[in-house]
């Protein structure tokens, strides 16, 4: 099929007309590879088709490069998405491992680093994260494996931050604490540890405010010792047993 015309369009993508009135969008680097333009003509459409989806996956993997820090599965993920032909994903995968776009331990260490300095995430979140995408331990262990002082002062932090935030009886903050801590990937034993050290000063204070609320709402239906009773109770809910 002789080519009449290239017109270039976007980027390295050019639309290539041919003599039965037909165009069809081609890569410059297929047009050069197969030497269209010495050739001024398509000997098999479909095979050039094909080989020009390979060059587009490829394409389309390096521009969302670009953006993300991206594990292996993780592409592989994002390409089947797309509903590309998983041969030619796999053959595009091992292009971007070959060429050094696509790095497991490059991923791990960038992955773990931001979770680290930018969130509250424990190891056991990051871990999880981690094998979630198909990267061995030995792959992250050496950034991972850190000293336990490391994750219980983020813990000691997390604890100080919230204890000044807190409006709650000290039972309530504690457990409140622990299922929080353990949501963001912390060892139980450890958060227990360090709860066990936190002290809560104003919860007389916090009492008689409870107190007070509860009063409000329930004067309106009860009085005298039975009120007393139904405050009482209320209280101990809420985790004021004193």
């Amino acid at each position: 099929m002789k080519i009449i015309k290239y017109n270039k369009i976007n980027g390295n993508k050019y639309e290539v007309y041919l003599e039965n009135n037909e165009k069809i969008k081609l890569y410059e680097d297929v047009i050069l590879k197969e030497e269209l333009l010495l050739k001024k003509e398509i000997d098999d459409i479909s095979k050039i088709l094909v080989i020009n989806s390979q060059y587009e996956i490829y394409d389309v993997s390096l521009k969302y490069l670009n953006h993300h820090v991206i594990s292996i599965k993780g592409m592989k993920d994002y390409l089947l998405k797309k509903n590309y032909v998983e041969e030619d994903i796999n053959n595009t995968i091992d292009k971007l491992i070959k060429n050094g776009y696509l790095n497991d331990s490059y991923f791990a260490k960038c992955y773990i680093n931001d979770k680290i300095n930018l969130t509250n995430d424990g190891p056991l979140k990051i871990i999880k994260y981690l094998e979630d995408n198909n990267i061995e331990r030995e792959v992250y262990s050496e950034i991972l494996d850190k000293d336990d002082e490391i994750w219980s002062s983020r813990i000691k932090k997390y604890l100080e931050k919230q204890v000044k935030l807190n409006k709650k009886s000290s039972y309530y903050f504690k457990n409140k604490m622990m299922v929080n801590l353990i949501n963001l990937g912390y060892e139980k034993e450890m958060i227990n540890s360090l709860l066990n050290n936190i002290t809560i000063d104003n919860q007389e204070e916090l009492k008689n405010i409870e107190k007070e609320k509860i009063r409000k709402k329930l004067e309106k239906k009860y009085s005298g010792n039975e009120l007393e009773r139904k405050i009482k109770e209320k209280l101990y809910q809420r985790g004021f047993f004193e």
